[in-house]
């Protein structure tokens, strides 16, 4: 039996001159150096490199409104890029090929080494074959297994609510498990494709990353996890429209190690499966033809 082949895929900023964000090239020569028997190539672009791909001309762009816990972020599009990019590179690798979107700073997450390389296509399948068969994106993950991040607590409502205009659903998304865009593990297959290019085309629209507009804010807004929020509204729109599986994406990692292992968790957002399963119900329910009288 064949090996899948693993794409690796990451954006590495150089800081001054060439761009605002930090100089985190020791990183992505490291990330090189140690990992490219593990995978069949590794594309780490830079935002200069990022604009010699046609069609990124509205990305990756200064916005205006600082994230003070993502500072520089909204010199770079808000996090746009990662659409994208992967986007992108689905077009060109080949069909069935698992691609590692992963964020390139492993010089502030050590704990990013600690991944099971040597296991690494294993794993990536263990995840994708459990939600689906498409794509897996993590739980957030933390330190801390009592610490539990939501929906509401990192995105505008402004967005939540253009993705997921019904009230009902919005709530029920609000409350969910946030999902992390730090690593998505993807299969190259129709429906990935079409969700990465559904993810871009509402990174098109600015005003659902930018600082503002901000109208409405959830109770327990903190701040804006700009591109993430989206990811997130976008992957629980796909659940509710039975896309991607009730209970995507099951798995949450410890403190970002990439591994299977007796400290993964699993988590399920059961107010939102709960309303899937019984949608899906009544949907089938409402297309028989009853007779009680037999």
């Amino acid at each position: 039996m064949s090996r899948t082949k693993l794409y690796f895929l990451s954006l590495c900023t150089e800081g001054f001159p060439h761009d605002e964000g930090y100089d985190i090239t020791k990183s992505a020569h490291e990330i090189k150096k140690f990992l490219s028997p593990y995978f069949e190539e590794i594309l780490i672009y830079t935002p200069r490199t990022l604009k010699q791909i046609p069609g990124s001309e509205n990305f990756c762009n200064p916005q205006e409104g600082e994230f003070p816990l993502n500072p520089g972020l909204n010199k770079l599009g808000c996090g746009d890029f990662k659409s994208f990019l992967i986007d992108h590179t689905l077009s060109n690798i080949p069909e069935d090929a698992i691609l590692i979107y992963h964020d390139c700073n492993f010089e502030k997450y050590v704990q990013y080494w600690q991944t099971d390389w040597r296991n690494l296509s294993e794993i990536c399948n263990f995840f994708i074959d459990n939600n689906g068969g498409n794509l897996f994106i993590p739980f957030e993950s933390s330190s801390d297994a009592g610490i539990v991040s939501k929906v509401k607590f990192h995105g505008k409502r402004f967005t939540t609510k253009f993705i997921i205009p019904d009230d009902t659903e919005r709530s029920l998304v609000e409350d969910c498990h946030e999902l992390a865009s730090s690593r998505m593990i993807i299969r190259n297959t129709p429906l990935s494709r079409q969700f990465f290019k559904d993810y871009k085309d509402l990174c098109e629209n600015k005003d659902l990353l930018k600082k503002w507009p901000n109208p409405n804010p959830h109770p327990e807004y903190t701040h804006s996890c700009p591109e993430q929020h989206i990811m997130n509204c976008l992957a629980y729109k796909y659940v509710l429209d039975g896309k991607l599986p009730p209970d995507f994406p099951k798995y949450q990692l410890n403190n970002r190690r990439l591994r299977l292992d007796p400290y993964l968790r699993v988590i399920y957002n059961e107010d939102l499966i709960r309303y899937v399963q019984n949608s899906k119900l009544k949907e089938i329910s409402k297309n028989l033809k009853h007779d009680y009288n037999i």
